[in-house]
């Protein structure tokens, strides 16, 4: 268990199934509570204007779409959050150069230990 995972309201946008509730099993065993998963851009937009969270996992390709418009959310409000994407993140903006980047496949445990670690160094 990570303490700091523990009683986090996370938000998941992944738009692969399996990795989508591969991940939101593995929070909730932490004692996290996800809000999500979304699929699509939109979803996830919503969520953060209806919701507070305290973290967020964001696959950087949605589809046909990026994530950049929702992570820059939480970029703003000071909000701890990484990407995971199996393209080169390469692509990223460099206004997200200093957010953690773990590339697919990566399973559940690497994200939940870089993302304790990511709000860990947030305190």
């Amino acid at each position: 268990m990570f303490s700091d995972l523990i009683g986090q309201r996370v938000l998941v946008v992944e738009d692969d199934y399996l990795q989508a509730v591969d991940m939101t099993l593995a929070l909730e065993e932490q004692g996290s509570d996800v809000v999500g998963p979304f699929p699509h851009l939109d979803g996830g937009l919503a969520a953060l204007n209806l919701a507070s969270i305290d973290a967020a996992v964001l696959d950087v390709h949605l589809l046909y779409r990026n994530v950049f418009q929702l992570a820059d959310c939480p970029m703003k409000q000071d909000i701890p959050f990484l990407f995971v994407t199996g393209y080169d993140p390469i692509e990223i903006p460099d206004r997200f150069r200093g957010v953690q980047c773990l590339l697919k496949p990566v399973g559940p445990g690497e994200i939940m230990v870089r993302l304790a670690a990511v709000i860990a160094g947030r305190h």
